[in-house]
């Protein structure tokens, strides 16, 4: 049974707008990637995704994404949110690195972060430079 015309989705989208949209995901192309990585393993790979913690990850990321350079920064390839440890898949001579583990320490409930499957000191971390938010 096909759907008229006009109560297709698409029907209100004319050639323009999807132009549109298309050049605003390419801008944001890593920020989109790396929350449907993160969101794919939670929801389809781990399955264990209730309301309270989904409002974490979503916490955790838009942490992530209230920052202009750590937003749509390609050395951030995906973040994992286990139990109340956080694994980091990144970059290490990333110079924002320090910044990006204080802002995520900073998140309610985070306990440990771990950098490519190395846990982070707290101390080291915040001797390196890091840049002020």
């Amino acid at each position: 049974m096909r759907l008229p015309r006009l109560l297709r989705p698409t029907s209100y989208l004319n050639p323009v707008s999807k132009v549109a949209i298309a050049t605003f995901l390419w801008a944001h192309r890593h920020e989109v990637m790396r929350w449907g990585r993160s969101l794919y393993e939670h929801l389809v790979v781990r399955r264990d995704l209730g309301p309270a913690r989904a409002a974490k990850v979503a916490n955790l990321l838009t942490v992530i994404a209230m920052r202009d350079d750590l937003r749509n920064a390609p050395q951030l390839r995906k973040v994992a949110l286990h139990g109340d440890r956080v694994d980091l898949d990144v970059d290490e001579r990333w110079p924002l690195l320090p910044t990006l583990v204080t802002r995520v320490r900073s998140v309610k409930g985070i306990r440990e972060v771990r950098v490519n499957g190395t846990t982070v000191d707290p101390t080291a971390a915040s001797t390196r430079a890091a840049i002020p938010a």
